[in-house]
């Protein structure tokens, strides 16, 4: 019986793997056709952006340079900055680059994204004056403006494409109510932030563009992000999860909220340029997705199957991948440990014809057809192009990271200092 037990989880870990990448291999074929392109939208809608920023001085100026060179209406969107417990000249920078700034400096965490989120939001969209009478009674008169329609978010190292609000505002017309803009990299200097930033042109490519295409839900990076501000209003930003974008993303597909993704609403952001700032990033970002998958496996699971949504079965897939590694191992152990039983997968790998020489040539799709639709049709350079290939090296770091994360509580922040000193105009001409 107990033999019989791990010949079953053997094979259904392996079924679970196989049956996964399947599916997103299949569906990466979409983006071989390009996406839609949105018209213009007539009416233009009011935005707040916000940008938390802690102990951000050397980079929150250019940020804010970049969003105040947006080519939209300037009298129909405002810039915050919250400078999050900051220490530095964050608060001076940011206000002399033209942004409103509001200091938080409340109880809890020393410094939480997803906190300062939070009260930031609560307070600009709280704080719209509706006439004349209540903008002079306005106890904080810089927080003027209000009456919003859109929340977009981004980093205090991130840098907007001067085209980014006509993007998302085009998709809120077409009914948008959550919608992540295209990432892409600011700073390439170094072998890392070029393996880095490769990937993010194959992730655009063959990753977010089909969800939107195929009517999924995008992923969610932290930065370039745009809600309604009914969907700001009802679902706040959580205080503990050290992957707050995540959190959120699994929370909105849970709730039957659809996140769409605007490929002309470009955002840049900075990849780390040393193996420290890397490994401390990704330690970060492993232990925030295992939390957000203790939260919301279940629930994207339950809803998937109750109401045959495939929207939050994807969800449910893509947030098991934090599991990734432990079902890898647990498939490999458990299949050399029976490997003198029944295989269902080696099984169908006799029996189906070609089969060998099929798996072969979608082996070598990814690895070889994939960063060459980039360089055409992404038109990205050469040197990137060729990055993507030392990708797997960064593939040998998974198991310390894993551990790290495993063993890192969810206090642990892992700020990554931000140094790059690009400017929005080194990238947009």
């Amino acid at each position: 019986m107990q033999k019989l037990i791990l010949v079953t989880l053997s094979n259904l870990a392996q079924v679970f793997l196989f049956a996964t990448g399947l599916f997103y291999f299949f569906l990466s074929f979409r983006g071989f056709w390009r996406g839609e392109k949105l018209a213009r939208a007539g009416e233009r809608r009011r935005f707040a952006l916000l940008l938390p920023a802690h102990n951000e001085e050397g980079v929150v100026g250019l940020a804010v340079q970049s969003l105040a060179g947006i080519k939209y209406p300037r009298e129909l969107f405002d810039i915050y900055v919250v400078a999050d417990h900051c220490t530095d000249g964050t608060v001076r920078a940011a206000a002399d680059a033209g942004a409103k700034v509001l200091e938080h400096t409340g109880p809890g965490l020393k410094a939480g994204k997803g906190r300062a989120m939070k009260w930031a939001t609560e307070k600009i969209l709280g704080a719209g004056p509706k006439n004349e009478a209540q903008r002079a009674s306005e106890v904080e008169p810089h927080l003027t403006g209000g009456n919003y329609d859109a929340m977009c978010y981004f980093d205090a190292d991130s840098l907007a494409h001067p085209g980014f609000l006509e993007a998302m505002n085009a998709s809120l017309a077409a009914g948008a109510e959550a919608i992540q803009g295209r990432q892409l990299a600011k700073n390439t200097g170094c072998l890392l932030s070029k393996i880095l930033a490769s990937g993010h042109y194959i992730t655009n490519r063959f990753f977010q563009l089909p969800k939107q295409a195929l009517g999924l839900s995008a992923t969610l990076h932290g930065k370039g992000m745009c809600f309604t501000a009914a969907v700001a209003r009802k679902y706040h930003w959580d205080e503990t999860c050290l992957t707050e974008d995540l959190e959120m993303q699994m929370r909105l597909i849970r709730h039957g909220v659809r996140i769409s993704w605007a490929q002309d609403a470009i955002v840049y952001d900075e990849e780390p340029e040393t193996l420290s700032q890397y490994m401390c990033r990704t330690i970060r970002w492993t232990r925030g997705s295992l939390d957000t998958a203790r939260r919301h496996l279940p629930g994207l699971f339950s809803r998937a199957l109750r109401l045959g949504d495939i929207r939050a079965f994807e969800g449910a897939l893509y947030c098991s991948q934090t599991y990734r590694f432990v079902i890898v191992t647990l498939a490999a152990g458990l299949a050399w440990y029976t490997r003198d039983s029944f295989n269902l997968l080696v099984w169908l790998f006799g029996q189906l014809p070609g089969m060998e020489y099929t798996m072969k040539a979608l082996a070598l799709v990814p690895l070889l057809l994939y960063p060459a639709v980039a360089l055409v049709i992404e038109r990205a350079r050469p040197d990137l192009a060729a990055a993507y290939f030392l990708q797997p090296l960064l593939g040998l770091l998974r198991l310390p990271i894993f551990v790290a994360g495993v063993l890192r509580g969810t206090d642990f922040w892992g700020r990554t200092e931000h140094t790059s000193r690009v400017a929005i105009a080194d990238l947009v001409e």
